[in-house]
């Protein structure tokens, strides 16, 4: 774990919001989850087929025992699955399970904790640490980064997020599901801790086989257990807390808010450290925080000169060209500047190979560890953009982003070895 979050050295006078940064247009809405690729799996009949299809073929290739599909690949991915099974906690469904909106205990605090905002910051980023996390940062709740709708597998059709202060919701105090089953935030609940979690590098190396999945979903198993667990600290602390994986909101701009990233053209959060090798979490409180700002270490101009993860994606899902307005479909949300992933495009791919692929994260040059020559390459990228050309052809070079064999996977010492 990291021991200091980039979040941690503060926000610069002339930063602004992430909506700002992102030069978010007067007619853009907040995005219905319905929408994401991932609920589309419910409910749309080509992205059904598309999920059938993956199943099939991850089976097939296990059978086959193909490289990166053997006995111990295999036994890998199941054994990264064994937290989130034992929890019941489900990233894309919010309110649910361990990722409830309420209390896990009957257990009530005998008073309320009260301390100013910086103090409350430190001890949620030691708290979260202690909890498994990566980094940590904070966040003001911009509600448009908030999903519109949640879809509900119960029902298997979508119903709005509200707010307190919007007309017929006035009574909520509390995170709930109300009678017509729309989820309601209080109003007073304007913070959002956000979660990075640092993913395995030789795991990601080995994209896209069920190594590289196994990786991920271990990566999702921390999540599990440490958003309910930070959850639940703040609730103990008496106020709300509303855990969140992949539901609620939207995970990037929150944590480009906070300070952990920018956003890149292959769609991911470009983490500081660990590049787009990583993925987020976020509880959305009334625990007064205080709040970082977007940090702008060069990844736009970087991304504008490398086109690495669109050169290497197999679909051609990634974008060569500028940023843009407009949607690549329904699965993206349009009126906020970035490359517009066409996710349908992977979904397709990740049929054909039965993972949830990973390569734009394994090509990524900013996808490296804590090595001298790495962090020398990340202050030209941040302080000398017209080097970016040079870096990436280095970067091609001298190997980066290529496959690993998967049998070498078993034969390395792990990190505590080393």
């Amino acid at each position: 774990m990291e021991a200091v979050s980039p979040a941690d050295e503060g926000p610069s006078k002339d930063q602004v919001t992430t909506a700002e940064l992102y030069q978010i247009q007067p007619y853009y809405r907040r995005f219905n989850q319905k929408y994401n690729v991932t609920r589309q799996r419910l409910w749309n009949p080509d992205l059904i087929q598309l999920a059938k299809d993956r199943d099939e073929t991850l089976e097939r290739l296990l059978q086959e025992e193909r490289p990166g599909y053997g006995a111990l690949d295999w036994a890998f991915y199941r054994g990264s699955e064994g937290n989130r099974a034992n929890t019941g906690f489900v990233v894309n469904v919010p309110n649910a399970r361990g990722n409830s909106w309420q209390p896990l205990s009957n257990a009530s605090p005998k008073h309320r904790w009260h301390g100013d905002p910086a103090t409350a910051s430190r001890i949620l980023r030691k708290i979260a640490r202690l909890f498994s996390a990566s980094q940590v940062g904070f966040a003001s709740l911009d509600r448009r980064w908030v999903y519109s709708h949640y879809w509900d597998e119960e029902t298997n059709q979508d119903y709005p997020v509200k707010f307190s202060d919007e007309p017929g919701y006035e009574q909520f105090d509390r995170p709930c599901r109300a009678e017509d089953r729309s989820l309601v935030i209080p109003k007073e609940m304007r913070y959002v801790v956000v979660i990075v979690y640092e993913m395995d590098e030789e795991g990601i190396a080995r994209a896209p086989t069920a190594i590289q999945m196994a990786t991920v979903s271990a990566t999702y198993s921390r999540i599990c257990f440490t958003t309910v667990m930070v959850a639940e600290f703040i609730r103990g602390l008496g106020y709300n807390a509303v855990p969140s994986a992949n539901c609620t909101a939207l995970s990037i701009p929150l944590a480009v808010e906070a300070g952990l990233g920018q956003l890149g053209r292959n769609a991911k959060l470009i983490n500081p450290t660990y590049g787009p090798r990583c993925r987020i979490s976020k509880v959305i409180t009334d625990l007064p925080l205080e709040t970082g700002r977007p940090r702008d270490f060069g990844v736009t101009e970087f991304c504008n000169a490398c086109k690495k993860c669109a050169r290497m994606c197999p679909a051609q899902a990634i974008p060569y060209g500028e940023r843009s307005f407009e949607s690549a479909n329904e699965c993206n949300n349009g009126g906020v500047l970035q490359w517009m992933t066409d996710h349908k495009k992977c979904a397709a791919y990740m049929a054909k190979v039965g993972t949830n692929c990973g390569i734009c994260i394994r090509a990524c040059p900013f996808n490296k560890g804590h090595h001298k020559i790495h962090d020398v390459t990340r202050f030209f990228i941040k302080h000398a953009p017209w080097v970016d050309p040079l870096i990436v052809r280095l970067d091609d070079a001298m190997g980066f982003g290529r496959y690993k064999p998967p049998a070498d996977f078993w034969d390395e010492k792990t990190p505590h070895q080393k």
